[in-house]
Formats: C-alpha cells, structure tokens, sequence
C-alpha cells in the first residue's frame, strides 16, 4: 500500500471568482410599491417592461375569482 501520497493542485483550481451579482434598475414609479409583500421577502418583483409581480397576481387571481 502507497502511503508517500502527495497532494495535487485541481486543474483550474483558483480561476473561478466571486459569484456575478445582477441587478435590475429600480421600477420608474416606485409609488405603486408602497404595501406590496413582494420586495420584504427578497423577490425581485418588477421587470424592466413596467410590470410587476403585484399586479400579474392581481389579474391572474381576478380571472381565478370569475370562474
């Protein structure tokens, strides 16, 4: 049994870096985010096209509500 093992560096040990943070510009009218759950808990909650997380779970649980 071989017991004079000597250690090896990993083949592209010390290339990766710190994980890449996105980010989202901040809602052009934050004022509609006043009471909205949604930020609280960490979600990313708007979208660069105006729409936001509180308002797609309003529509979808009006049409819910319809049936």
């Amino acid at each position: 049994m071989k017991h004079d093992v000597t250690p090896e560096e990993k083949t592209g040990a010390g290339e990766t870096g710190p994980p890449v943070k996105y980010s989202l510009p901040l809602p052009e009218d934050t004022a509609r985010c006043a009471g909205c759950p949604y930020p609280g808990v960490g979600f990313i909650c708007w979208s660069p096209d105006g729409s936001c997380m509180r308002t797609d779970v309003d529509k979808f649980s009006r049409r819910s509500k319809g049936r």
